[in-house]
């Protein structure tokens, strides 16, 4: 049982009130049993498993343990200062290929994480703190075994659960967040709704995870992390891009320190295969 936080079509109007009606009332009436319901239905990422670099293959190959299962960590490379990229929900690593031969080419060695639930990792359900989970030990432990990680290269909610990331963490590295969701819980609120469930059942779930985490969801809102934003992190996003509104992360940036790099006709994703777009990059963590 899945959502697909990226199908646009709004179901029909009847269909739609009776569904959210099920779904509040359901959450009212009995917690726990939305609860696991809802669980399946929003945390399970609409994506693809089963993939396969088409020209480079791993050097070496991590498991990072979280809380929902292990992420699947594939490390290309021999330089001595690594990159660490990071998908968004329902992908996978695979998106940055091109990218990641050209950082090989620049002297770098680059880790590629598959989220837990996404590609190659353990798990059927995952959200933005497991996201947020997964980055904090891939980079706690490339830095116990004495890697320097120089930059986070991360895509959509890969780049709010960047943001997201502790400033101890964040020190020091370069940060490149590409189509980034800056209204990311407005963003699903309105996805949930859109698709005939009520917004309870969502609001439900979020406070759950929040609980296990000892985190408010709304702390994790990107409104709440500009304290963060300096001249090491830099922005990229295509002006048309249909799922993380551009206007969005351009006034997010007004009076702010990072640059903000803008693409048109790319949309969300096929900037990560763009070759301005991972020269600039390139560019940017090589300054």
């Amino acid at each position: 049982m899945k959502f697909n936080y990226f199908h646009n079509k709004q179901s029909r109007f009847g269909m739609h009130s009776f569904t959210r009606a099920l779904s509040g009332g359901l959450t009212s009436l009995s917690p726990k049993v939305s609860l696991s319901l809802g669980k399946k239905l929003l945390l399970n990422p609409f994506g693809k498993r089963s993939y396969a670099f088409k020209a480079l293959q791993p050097l070496e190959v991590h498991n990072i343990n979280t809380s929902l299962g292990d992420a699947h960590v594939a490390v290309f490379g021999e330089g001595r200062e690594l990159v660490i990229v990071s998908h968004g929900w329902a992908d996978n690593s695979s998106g940055f290929e091109a990218m990641i031969a050209h950082l090989l080419t620049q002297g770098f060695k680059v880790a590629a994480v598959d989220h837990v639930a996404h590609g190659k990792s353990s798990g059927k359900h995952t959200h933005l703190l497991n996201f947020i989970e997964t980055l904090s030990e891939t980079v706690q432990y490339f830095e116990k075994n004495n890697q320097q990680i120089h930059a986070i290269v991360a895509h959509s909610m890969g780049a709010v659960a960047t943001l997201n990331l502790p400033m101890d963490i964040l020190k020091h590295k370069k940060l490149v967040l590409i189509a980034t969701p800056i209204n990311f819980f407005e963003l699903m609120f309105e996805k949930v709704d859109k698709a005939g469930i009520s917004t309870k059942l969502l609001t439900h779930v979020l406070e759950s995870i929040g609980k296990q985490f000892g985190r408010d969801w709304q702390s994790l809102c990107l409104s709440q992390h500009t304290e963060k934003l300096s001249d090491n992190i830099y922005f990229v996003h295509d002006e048309h891009d249909k799922y993380a509104c551009y206007q969005s992360v351009s006034e997010y940036l007004a009076a702010q320190k990072p640059s903000l790099f803008t693409t048109q006709g790319l949309g969300h994703r096929k900037l990560l295969g763009d070759t301005k777009v991972i020269e600039h990059i390139s560019k940017v963590i090589t300054s």
